[in-house]
């Protein structure tokens, strides 16, 4: 192993600073693996918030440690009634799903082509406020307040509890991008359709709610007290839509979100789901070694190197293939692969593409946070 002369929590601000810490830090994005690893049912989880704690800690604990615990538990925070995403109804294992599935979303239209106009009158928040009992079919904003309250409650006591244990939860806040909010408040298909076919509309409801998210991103960091922001993305890449599409409907809402983030001192963390590749050159703009590229593996984790080094921290990508079917040989090589050639100069943070598999072989992922322990890569 290699002698380690930084505390977890320097060595991932080293990496997204583009510096070179002591060792590559590593982290797997563990939810759904976590409880399958000690033998609990996702519905068992999902239904026992200290259930699943514990099988979070444990879980980390087995594994060895690593620098940051992507969340404390399966459950994700937001502030009672205002909405970092679209409101969509989550189906959960043991209840709308079998007793061992993986949570999902039900994707449908939470509001109207016409509905845009409201939206650009009175903003994000305020249109759910009205909306969202109509939408849900009866469901209180009362309910959703006093849920939500209690889960975050719930976080914030588990993420001291994390503390005191020097774990580091990565979560302050999880916020959706203006594109990925949309889309999945209005469905993809019907989404894409309003882009071409309404784009003016489209536009002045998202310049109407992009301070709103932004602002219930920082409201729920102001209580997790965790300075960085999720943000979720995966609709406005160039594996959906063309660049002047990206350029009209995405990219200025994620500046704006970069500078409201920094302001406070806060890290935006950009999760890219599907293919980025065509997008990466934007990030240059960005404010250099304040922000993380997180990939998930169908963006070119190397030519992202190659684009964003001495720029912006990535992170990725063991793709989930490996992680369950490959041999612990085959995530060893991969791993030494990334240190040498996306960690070379500093500003890498090794980690899994997108979320740890739920059916991830256990030694496969220890040996991934054992080569970034053990391997220091090639100068």
């Amino acid at each position: 192993m290699i002698q380690e002369t930084m505390a977890r929590m320097e060595r991932f601000e080293a990496a997204v600073a583009l510096e070179r810490p002591d060792r590559v830090p590593v982290m797997p994005l563990m939810t759904a693996f976590a409880p399958r690893a000690r033998g609990l049912t996702q519905g068992e989880a999902w239904r026992d918030t200290e259930k699943g704690f514990q099988a979070m800690l444990d879980t980390f604990n087995d594994l060895g440690g690593f620098d940051r615990l992507y969340k404390p538990n399966l459950f994700w925070p937001m502030i009672g009634g205002r909405f970092c995403s679209s409101p969509v109804r989550v189906l959960l294992p043991g209840r709308q799903l079998p007793e061992d599935a993986l949570n999902q979303i039900d994707e449908r239209e939470l509001f109207k082509r016409e509905d845009y106009d409201k939206l650009a009158a009175v903003g994000w928040n305020a249109f759910w406020e009205e909306q969202y009992e109509i939408m849900s079919g009866g469901r209180t904003m009362d309910k959703v307040v006093s849920t939500q309250n209690r889960l975050l409650d719930e976080y914030v006591r588990e993420v001291e509890l994390y503390h005191g244990m020097d774990i580091w939860p990565l979560f302050g806040a999880y916020v959706d991008s203006m594109t990925m909010a949309f889309s999945m408040a209005r469905t993809l298909t019907q989404f894409t359709m309003d882009l071409y076919e309404v784009p003016d509309k489209v536009k002045a409801a998202m310049d109407a709610s992009c301070d709103d998210l932004i602002q219930n991103a920082l409201d729920v960091i102001e209580r997790t007290k965790i300075p960085l922001a999720f943000i979720v993305l995966e609709r406005g890449s160039g594996f959906y839509y063309r660049l002047d599409v990206f350029e009209q409907f995405e990219w200025p809402y994620l500046k704006r979100y970069v500078d409201a983030f920094l302001s406070r001192g806060i890290t935006p963390w950009f999760h890219f789901d599907t293919d980025w590749s065509i997008n990466l050159p934007y990030l240059r703009e960005l404010p250099k070694g304040k922000c993380v590229c997180d990939l998930d593996s169908m963006t070119d984790i190397f030519k992202a190197k190659e684009v964003l080094d001495g720029y912006m921290c990535i992170s990725g990508d063991v793709p989930a293939s490996l992680l369950t079917l490959g041999t612990s040989q085959d995530v060893r090589e991969y791993c030494e692969r990334l240190i040498d050639e996306v960690g070379r100069g500093g500003g890498f943070f090794l980690t899994t593409g997108c979320e740890c598999p739920v059916d991830a072989k256990f030694e496969n992922v220890k040996m991934m946070i054992d080569t970034a322990k053990s391997y220091r890569g090639r100068d």
